[in-house]
C-alpha cells in the first residue's frame, strides 16, 4: 500500500474512533443536563446535537481527568460514551435522503484528501496545512503521552508545562491512544478533526437558526408550517462560501506577472483575514470547537426550562461549554466575554433577572472548572517580550508601506475599514442588510437572537481596535467568527424566506455566491499544490521512513532532537512522539518560551549540525546538557556528509538516503512532567 493510501486509511479510521467518542459521550452531557431539543429528536438529530454537546463540554472534563495521566483521561471519555450511547440508541429513527449521504461522503473524503500527505506536484509532498497541523499533532502525541498539563513538545523544560489553550487537542489525544492498534497515530487524531468539525459547524448553525427566531423575524407567518422548511441545503450553501475575496486576488494575479505562486503566498493576507468557514475548519479547527461551546452555552442559557431542575442543569451545561471554549481558544473567548457582558447589560435592563442570575452563576462556574487550566498560563505573563496584545485599527500592513508610516497608515486603514469588511464577508454583508431590513426590532425578539447582536457587537469592536503580535494577528481572525456566525444565520434566514430572490437581489446574491465558490477553489488549489519548501519533496517518504523507526524504539518521555529551524520544523510533531530540545522559533515560542532562551538554546544546538569541526566528544557533551537520547541528522545538514564532520567518527544506529539517526543514550526520564 502506497503512503498516500495508508495516511488515508489511518485518517479514516481517526475520522471513526473521533465520531463515535465525541458523539456519545456527548450525548451523555446532552442528555442528563437536558440540551435543548435534544429529547424530542430523531435519532440523527440528536448525534448532531450530541456532537455540539462533545466539542462544547468535553475538552475541559478530559483536562481534569487529565491531571491522573493519559490513561484516566481515555477512561473517562470512554466511560462518558458508555453512557451516553443508550441515548443514541434509544431515539426514534431518521430518514434521510441519498443526496445527503453521497454530500457527507464527499466532504469527509476530500476534507482528508486535502489534509494528509500524498503526491502534489511531482511527488510526496505535505499539504500547506501542514504548516499548522505540525503543532495540532505535536500537542496531540504531548497529551496522549504525559496527560494534562502536557509536557511543551517544543522546547524541552522538565517539570515545565506548555503554556497554551491546549484542551480541544484532549479529544484527538483520546482517539490516537484508543486507535493505536488500528495504526492510528497523532496526526491522524488531528487530521480527523477537520471533516468532524464541519458536521459540528453544520449541526450549529442550523440549531441557532431554529432557536433563534430569524425565520420569524425575516417574514414567516406560520410557525408550524415553517419549522417543517428543509433549513439544510440554504445552510449548505453558505458554509461553503466565501467572500469577494476572489477580486483581489485576480487583481494579485494580474498584477505579478500572471504568477500563481505568488497569489497563493498572498492569498490570506492581501487583508486581515475574515477566513471562510471551509478554511476556518480545515486549518483551525480548534477555534470552530470553541466557537461552538460558546453557542451551546448561550443556547442553553436562552432556551425556556420547563422545570427549575432543567434550568440550572442547563446552568451547568454552560459553565462546562464556557470552561471548554477559553481552554479551546483565548481569541474567541474574548469577544465571548464581552458579548455576555453587553447581553447581561440588556437583560438587566429589560429587567430579566432570573435570565442574568443563570448567565452570572455559569460564569462563575467557568471559571472555577477552567482554574486549573488557567495557572497553566501564568509563565506567559511573567517573561520578557512584548506585550501579547496592541491597539491598531484593522487593516493590512501595506497600508502602512503606502502611507509612509504605522501612524499614518492607522488614519487610511479606518477609512478602507468599511470596504474591507464588504469585501470580507461578501453575500453574508448582503444578506445581513436585507434580514435587518425586513427584521427590525423581531430580530432580538428571542434571547438567543439577542445575544447573537451583543456577541457581533463585541466581534467587531475587538477584532477593528484589537490585534495580536505574539507572531501573528490571531486574534483579529478568529474574534469574527462571531460576526461571521451571525451574518451566516441571517443570511440563511433570508434566503429561506425568498428575501434574497427578488428583483435585483436575486443577480447580487448570485453573483456573490459565484465569487465565494471561486476563492473556495483557489483555497483547495492553494492547501493541496502549494508547500513553500518545495526541498521537502524529495526527501519526505525518507523522513517519514526515520521517524517511523525512532518512534518504535525509544520509550515515553525521551528528549530528540533534529535541526533547529529558524521558522518551523515538522517532522518532529507530525510523525514523532518526543519532545525536542528546541524544535524551531515559531512554535516554540507559540507553546510559552520566550524568544531569548529560545535564541539560547539554538544557539547551542544548532553547530551539532551545521559545524563540521565539532567533535564527537563535543556534540555529546552539549546533547547531554539536555537529556537528548537521540540525534536525527538530514541530508540538508552540513555534517550529513562532510569528509571531517562528527557523523563520520559515530555510527548511525539508521539510515537512509537523506535521513541518520544516532542514539546517544538511554534517557534519565520515563516520563517528563
Amino acid at each position: 500500500m502506497t503512503i498516500a493510501a495508508t495516511e488515508f486509511c489511518a485518517a479514516l479510521a481517526a475520522f471513526a474512533l473521533l465520531l463515535a467518542i465525541v458523539a456519545s459521550a456527548g450525548a451523555a452531557v446532552a442528555d442528563r443536563l437536558r440540551f435543548p431539543g435534544f429529547d424530542e429528536a430523531a435519532r440523527l438529530e440528536r448525534a448532531g446535537l450530541a456532537l455540539i454537546c462533545g466539542f462544547g463540554c468535553l475538552p475541559v472534563a478530559l483536562d481534569l481527568a487529565g491531571r491522573l495521566g493519559p490513561r484516566a483521561m481515555a477512561l473517562a471519555a470512554l466511560s462518558l460514551a458508555a453512557l451516553g450511547a443508550p441515548a443514541l440508541l434509544r431515539a426514534r429513527p431518521s430518514s434521510l435522503q441519498g443526496g445527503w449521504i453521497a454530500a457527507a461522503a464527499i466532504w469527509i473524503v476530500a476534507s482528508i484528501l486535502i489534509v494528509i500527505d500524498m503526491p502534489g506536484v511531482g511527488s510526496l509532498q505535505h499539504s500547506l496545512l501542514a504548516v499548522d497541523y505540525v503543532k495540532h499533532a505535536a500537542t496531540t502525541w504531548s497529551l496522549a503521552e504525559a496527560g494534562s498539563p502536557p509536557w511543551n513538545p517544543t522546547y524541552y523544560d522538565p517539570g515545565r508545562a506548555m503554556s497554551y489553550y491546549y484542551l480541544f487537542y484532549t479529544l484527538p489525544a483520546v482517539a490516537a491512544m484508543l486507535g493505536a492498534p488500528l495504526g492510528v497515530a497523532a496526526r491522524h487524531a488531528a487530521y480527523a478533526c477537520a471533516p468532524l468539525m464541519g458536521f459540528a459547524l453544520f449541526t450549529l448553525a442550523r440549531t441557532a437558526l431554529r432557536r433563534s427566531g430569524a425565520d420569524a423575524a425575516a417574514g414567516r407567518n406560520d410557525e408550524g408550517e415553517g419549522d417543517k422548511k428543509p433549513a439544510n441545503w440554504p445552510l449548505l450553501a453558505l458554509l461553503l462560501a466565501s467572500g469577494l475575496d476572489i477580486i483581489p486576488l485576480t487583481i494579485l494575479y494580474f498584477g505579478s506577472g500572471r504568477d500563481a505562486d505568488f497569489v497563493f503566498l498572498h492569498f490570506i493576507d492581501w487583508d486581515e483575514q475574515v477566513t471562510s468557514w471551509f478554511n476556518s475548519v480545515m486549518w483551525v479547527p480548534h477555534h470552530v470547537s470553541a466557537l461552538c461551546a460558546a453557542l451551546v452555552g448561550f443556547i442553553a442559557l436562552t432556551a425556556p426550562g420547563e422545570t427549575s431542575r432543567d434550568s440550572w442543569r442547563r446552568v451547568l451545561l454552560a459553565a462546562l461549554a464556557f470552561a471548554s471554549m477559553v481552554g479551546q481558544s483565548v481569541y474567541v473567548a474574548m469577544p465571548a466575554t464581552l458579548g455576555a457582558g453587553f447581553w447581561l447589560g440588556a437583560l438587566l435592563w429589560r429587567r430579566r433577572f432570573d435570565i442574568a442570575a443563570r448567565l452570572c452563576f455559569a460564569g462563575l462556574g467557568a471559571l472555577a472548572l477552567a482554574a486549573p487550566w488557567l495557572v497553566t498560563l501564568l509563565p506567559r505573563f511573567s517573561g520578557e517580550g512584548k506585550s501579547a496584545l496592541a491597539l491598531r485599527v484593522r487593516g493590512p500592513e501595506w497600508i502602512d508601506i503606502v502611507a509612509g508610516s504605522a501612524q499614518a497608515g492607522a488614519l487610511y486603514r479606518g477609512l478602507a475599514l468599511p470596504m474591507f469588511y464588504l469585501i470580507d464577508f461578501g453575500v453574508f454583508a448582503l444578506g445581513a442588510y436585507v434580514f435587518w431590513r425586513k427584521a427590525g426590532r423581531r430580530g432580538v425578539a428571542s434571547e438567543l437572537g439577542s445575544a447573537l447582536v451583543c456577541l457581533t457587537a463585541a466581534s467587531f469592536l475587538i477584532g477593528s481596535l484589537l490585534a495580536s503580535q505574539i507572531v501573528m494577528n490571531d486574534l483579529g481572525w478568529r474574534v469574527m467568527l462571531f460576526a461571521q456566525f451571525s451574518t451566516l444565520i441571517w443570511t440563511a434566514a433570508a434566503l429561506r424566506q425568498g428575501l434574497l430572490s427578488r428583483g435585483g437581489l436575486r443577480y447580487a446574491t448570485r453573483l456573490g455566491l459565484a465569487l465565494g465558490y471561486a476563492a473556495l477553489v483557489v483555497a483547495m488549489l492553494q492547501l493541496r499544490l502549494f508547500f513553500p519548501h518545495r526541498h521537502m519533496r524529495e526527501t519526505l517518504a525518507d523522513q517519514m521512513t526515520a521517524w517511523n523507526w525512532l518512534d518504535a524504539r525509544l520509550p515515553s518521555g525521551s528528549v530528540v532532537q533534529p535541526t533547529p529551524s529558524p521558522s518551523r520544523e515538522y517532522g518532529y510533531g507530525l510523525y514523532g512522539r518526543f519532545p525536542v530540545a528546541v524544535a524551531d522559533r515559531h512554535n516554540a515560542r507559540l507553546f510559552g518560551a520566550q524568544p531569548a532562551e529560545i535564541d539560547a538554546r539554538m544557539d547551542y544546538l544548532s553547530p551539532i549540525f551545521s559545524q563540521t569541526t565539532l567533535t564527537l566528544d563535543d556534540v555529546r557533551r552539549r546533547a547531554a546538557r539536555f537529556d537528548i537520547a537521540a540525534l536525527i541528522v538530514s541530508s540538508r545538514d552540513e555534517v550529513f556528509a562532510a569528509p571531517g564532520a562528527w557523523t563520520n567518527a559515530a555510527r548511525a544506529d539508521y539510515a537512509n538516503p537523506n535521513f541518520r539517526i544516532y542514539l546517544l543514550s538511554q534517557p534519565r526520564h520515563d516520563e517528563i512532567h
